[in-house]
């Protein structure tokens, strides 16, 4: 028989194996989503971290003419106080993305937390300028690290609500911003008028937000599903050398000087006489708050 004839056996042997096919060993496993209690979770720190992140500063701009008073500062020293926050956001902020390569997003994020909340226990509690602004310090480094991985959660825990999580972040982050403002000297006068009381009060609130990230510390990928190995073999971006990185940079950084520009002119506005009751979230500089200043210009009536 020739070796190009093949018989009907042939065949059947051929296209009938007696053993099926092995399935392939190598085809990866679909990871298993996060489980939803983990992710409601996620959900309750992401507010209570967003709620947090302001009241450190806001609190004491509504409590700033007192804290001189007791702390007997200066004029220049009370400015460099006012300045500590951006240049702590830089310094720190700087840090967060490698600290987060290192030990995860939900671990610095917690350790944020404990600085924010050590910060405003500590502040009130020491006598001297040094030590208020110390510990002011530690706790604008646990908010500068935790504003910048707030974006890194919300993109890898929702990758798919992104943006109506994004807004639901932005929003417990504007009230919390203008929710120190509004009730911390009333706060304060229904504790007895002490600043102290008025600025340790918001270590509570920091204190509750520690709670939820506390499972979340021992996870370094940032969720569940996403193994570290894997997006280690990415490369590294360049942002020094993105238009669209220094874009971005200078319009944070404009918007961010906008903003506390204008924390410090509501906050001079509002010290005058008769507006120490007012929340002072809610005032806003204006030609007759300024004039009123003066005895002369006090007699007068405010122009229509």
């Amino acid at each position: 028989m020739r070796d190009d004839e093949t018989t009907p056996q042939t065949a059947t042997r051929t296209l009938s194996p007696a053993t099926p096919a092995a399935p392939q060993a190598d085809a990866p496993a679909s990871p298993a989503g996060p489980a939803p209690w983990l992710l409601r979770l996620v959900v309750v720190g992401l507010v209570l971290t967003a709620l947090n992140l302001r009241p450190a500063i806001t609190s004491l701009g509504a409590l700033l003419e007192e804290v001189r008073d007791g702390l007997h500062m200066s004029g220049s020293v009370a400015g460099v106080l006012t300045s500590v926050p951006p240049l702590c956001f830089a310094v720190f902020g700087v840090m967060a993305p490698r600290l987060a390569r290192r030990f995860g997003p939900g671990a610095v994020v917690c350790a944020g937390m404990v600085a924010i909340t050590a910060g405003l226990v500590i502040r009130p509690l020491i006598g001297g300028t040094a030590g208020f602004l110390a510990a002011s310090a530690l706790a604008l480094m646990g908010i500068a690290v935790s504003n910048v991985l707030m974006p890194v959660i919300v993109k890898r825990w929702f990758p798919d609500r992104v943006g109506s999580m994004t807004g639901l972040y932005s929003m417990a982050l504007a009230l919390g911003t203008s929710l120190a403002a509004a009730v911390t000297v009333p706060m304060t006068e229904a504790m007895g008028g002490s600043w102290k009381a008025g600025l340790g009060m918001w270590a509570v609130l920091a204190a509750a937000a520690i709670l939820p990230w506390i499972p979340l510390v021992r996870n370094r990928s940032g969720a569940p599903g996403q193994p570290s190995a894997h997006r280690s073999q990415d490369p590294a971006l360049r942002i020094t050398r993105s238009r669209t990185a220094w874009s971005l940079a200078c319009f944070f950084g404009l918007q961010a000087t906008a903003a506390y520009i204008t924390m410090d002119g509501c906050r001079r506005s509002s010290a005058t006489p008769g507006s120490r009751r007012a929340p002072r979230a809610f005032c806003s500089p204006s030609p007759w708050r300024w004039a009123s200043r003066s005895p002369s210009s006090s007699r007068g009536s405010p122009p229509g």
